[in-house]
């Protein structure tokens, strides 16, 4: 199998992100066994059946996603499997819109482990080990906080 990885990732500024900018994570599908995967920026959604002509699968991705290879890793069972099965064909009469053919499940799954990958811990996205999440401490109340409600108790009565 032969990925080609673009990892330069399109800047994407706060101001693009509140003006409907986003990112998505593609991948063409070139038959044989290759691959190209990339990230690309757009103002609009993209449209599946234009992609497929150029055999292009998206995923819109969070204006977060900054780590092209390790979301890669966290996907490259299904990726392989999705890849693997790709076939590029001329386009018919039966087929005019689709460039390629491939597992629709397996791209399924890949759309699955990107979304688990994007809303892994953000401790873990850094490398840090998480806190253990034990249980919480009991909370105190505020000295000031417990005088005004024995207050507000004694005046009710």
């Amino acid at each position: 199998m032969d990925l080609h990885i673009e990892s330069q990732m399109p800047a994407l500024t706060p101001d693009q992100a509140l003006t409907g900018w986003r990112r998505e994570f593609c991948v063409e599908l070139l038959g044989d066994g290759r691959a190209r995967i990339f990230t690309r920026m757009v103002i609009s959604p993209s449209h599946k059946a234009a992609e497929l002509q150029h055999g292009v699968l998206f995923h819109r991705v969070g204006a977060a996603f900054r780590d092209l290879r390790s979301c890669m890793q966290a996907a490259a069972g299904p990726l392989r499997q999705l890849v693997a099965s790709a076939v590029r064909q001329q386009p018919c009469r039966d087929n005019l819109f689709s460039a390629v053919v491939y597992d629709r499940q397996a791209w399924e799954r890949v759309m699955e482990a990107l979304d688990h990958w994007q809303r892994r811990p953000h401790a873990a996205a850094r490398g840090v080990a998480a806190a253990p999440q034990g249980p919480r401490p009991a909370l105190r109340q505020l000295p000031i906080l417990s005088r005004r409600s024995l207050g507000a108790q004694h005046g009710a009565h």
